[in-house]
């Protein structure tokens, strides 16, 4: 998929910023960042061909603090075959902007809910992706030192991932649209479901991570959306591990290696608001 100038880099880290904040920290009300480093493996380890748009793009490259409304690679069945294309991050129903229609930014679905939107429901019938990703982040408010000069601790933020660090594809579905200029649009969205022991204390809510086993019964347009909602009943994250980050990763606009170095000993967590 071609992306317009306003799309590149530099425009979506400008653009986000200002959605963020004056300090362009994390969404404390949308959520997540997530992490794809291994983007180069994602050919090998999905079995998924890349789109020849996507590799020239500025966008595929190792993604260190994915944020929504960003393009990011996602996995589609397409005559039989899985193709990697970058999409947005955040799902446009192909009615928005009809009439002066705006979409609420979709960066979820909840799993319990899925059903009940339509948009949602649509997707989950006919347009079902692989969202590829090693990790995510999820915050929690810091413990208030005293302060200075009136400002406040930044948020804590605590990077799940494989203790392999493989490659590994979250439930995402998918939608078709048309930009104010009539340009076609990919955008998706992430499933989320209930935490497990390990995202709790941090969180309620987790992406659902697909046992490899149900790539292709996911993707699968024979699979309806009744069945194909069965499969994520299941969600895998037996040997996946938590550790506190570097708040470098708070601002939308630092996507490098620094976004998951280790920080300080894990804390006593209060609960952020990201993956919803």
């Amino acid at each position: 998929m071609m992306l317009r100038d306003e799309e590149r880099p530099g425009a979506f880290a400008s653009a986000l910023t200002s959605l963020a904040g004056r300090h362009g920290e994390y969404f404390p009300c949308m959520c997540g960042r997530y992490t794809v480093t291994r983007n180069e493996r994602i050919v090998e380890e999905l079995e998924a061909a890349l789109d020849l748009s996507a590799a020239h793009d500025p966008w595929w490259k190792p993604r260190y603090n994915v944020a929504p409304t960003q393009p990011a690679p996602v996995v589609t069945l397409h005559d039989g075959v899985r193709t990697i294309e970058l999409m947005r991050w955040g799902l446009v129903p192909h009615w928005a902007g009809q009439d002066g229609k705006r979409a609420p930014l979709m960066i979820n679905a909840r799993l319990e809910s899925v059903n009940a939107k339509q948009v949602f429901r649509d997707s989950l019938a006919r347009k079902r992706c692989l969202v590829p990703a090693d990790g995510f982040f999820e915050w929690v408010q810091a413990e208030q030192p005293a302060r200075k000069a009136g400002k406040k601790a930044p948020p804590q933020p605590f990077y799940f991932h494989p203790r392999s660090h493989r490659l590994c594809a979250f439930a995402g579905l998918w939608a078709r649209s048309h930009t104010d200029s009539g340009d076609e649009q990919h955008s998706f969205t992430i499933i989320t479901t209930r935490a497990n022991d390990l995202v709790r204390p941090v969180h309620d809510r987790m992406p659902i991570v697909l046992d490899p086993s149900m790539y292709a019964a996911w993707l699968d347009p024979a699979v309806d959306g009744d069945r194909a909602r069965a499969l994520l009943d299941r969600p895998i994250t037996v040997d996946w591990t938590r550790e506190p980050v570097s708040t470098w990763v708070n601002k939308v606009d630092h996507d490098d290696a620094s976004c998951i170095t280790p920080d300080a000993p894990e804390a006593s967590p209060a609960q952020g608001r990201l993956f919803d």
